[in-house]
């Protein structure tokens, strides 16, 4: 179920007067569905609304957004620079460097697995 905002529940309204305007629903029935969907709070009560008349709008279901990642870790990269530059301004440039380039291929194959 996704929920929907003012716009959805003004386009159904829409759809519904265009079929009471065609002669599908009666008046009666016409302002029960108008207020129906004005308390519609989910897509799938817009749609049980328009069930029964043709053209109905079909919910679909949108797959889940995956999570946002950079594309490249710009932060890792960011702090092994400046470590490298601090051990090189004290006189001891090795270990930062590697241990900042095996940090950075943990975190590539982390990602390329997923």
């Amino acid at each position: 179920m996704t929920r929907i905002g003012d716009r959805e529940r003004e386009e159904a309204a829409a759809r519904l007067s265009a079929h009471a305007a065609a002669g599908r629903l009666t008046v009666e029935e016409l302002e029960e569905r108008l207020e129906r969907a004005q308390r519609a709070v989910y897509d799938t009560e817009l749609a049980e609304l328009e069930r029964d008349l043709p053209g109905r709008r079909e919910v679909t279901r949108r797959p889940a957004a995956a999570p946002w990642r950079p594309a490249w870790p710009v932060l890792p990269l960011a702090l092994l620079v400046l470590g490298v530059a601090a051990t090189i301004a004290v006189g001891h440039p090795v270990f930062p460097l590697f241990a900042g380039v095996f940090l950075l291929w943990r975190l590539r194959w982390a990602s390329a697995r997923f």
